[in-house]
């Protein structure tokens, strides 16, 4: 007599087996479990081997490249948003009136770079008191004008004065061409390298080029009372 056939879903291993729900494939985060380790070992070796002691989060992961980013989940939108709200610092007729206004108003031997700078963070100021934005708010948009003001000074390397008799010289030309085909939305002058990690290149990125151009541009033509470089 045979031995009764016992089918292996039958058994009470494989019953348990299949009344237990599938591993999740990403985690209540939303991420997968592999991306949120690979985070995790990311930002010791930032850490370890790169000196980058600040908190990172990390933004998008493909073969290429780990890109990550020191400001929390929606933090673009909101500066987008925040940006929105000032439309006068990136209009160039009220950007050139304002260096215009700041400049008379300065010794004449402060450097135009400077001038500009001081009417962008004065026109920052007198917007966020008309509009109520808290100046928390307001530090973001301050950062973004400090950091065109860095490549700026880069690009005008001649260091003019306000009262200058100024024509840009070519190399300066050149330079502000150079720095704006470097601020283009995927690898722009505010994307730093750290190094490789696990065959990915690691790259920090700080949003808002497409707005850092238009400053740029505007700086230039009030700085150098011409239109900028094609």
């Amino acid at each position: 007599m045979r031995a009764p056939h016992v089918n292996a879903r039958d058994t009470p291993a494989m019953m348990d087996a299949l009344d237990t729900p599938p591993e999740p494939s990403t985690s209540p985060s939303g991420r997968a479990p592999e991306e949120e380790a690979f985070e995790a070992r990311l930002r010791t070796w930032l850490k370890d081997e790169a000196g980058v002691h600040e908190w990172r989060r990390l933004v998008r992961l493909d073969e290429d490249e780990a890109l990550v980013s020191k400001f929390e989940a929606g933090f673009s939108q909101r500066l987008f948003a925040l940006l929105d709200r000032v439309p006068e610092l990136f209009d160039e007729a009220t950007v050139v009136a304002q260096y215009e206004r700041m400049a008379a108003a300065l010794p004449a031997d402060t450097p135009r770079v400077d001038a500009w700078h001081a009417a962008m963070h004065e026109a920052c100021r007198e917007a966020g008191e008309l509009l109520g934005i808290p100046d928390i708010r307001l530090a973001e948009i301050r950062t973004g004008i400090d950091s065109v003001r860095a490549i700026l000074e880069a690009v005008i390397w001649s260091g003019p004065a306000v009262r200058d008799d100024y024509t840009p010289r070519s190399g300066e030309v050149s330079a502000y061409r150079e720095g704006l085909a470097a601020l283009a939305d995927d690898r722009d002058l505010f994307t730093r390298y750290y190094g490789t990690f696990e065959d990915r290149a690691v790259r920090n990125h700080c949003p808002g080029a497409a707005f850092a151009r238009k400053m740029l541009a505007h700086a230039w033509r009030a700085c150098t009372g011409t239109l900028p470089p094609a």
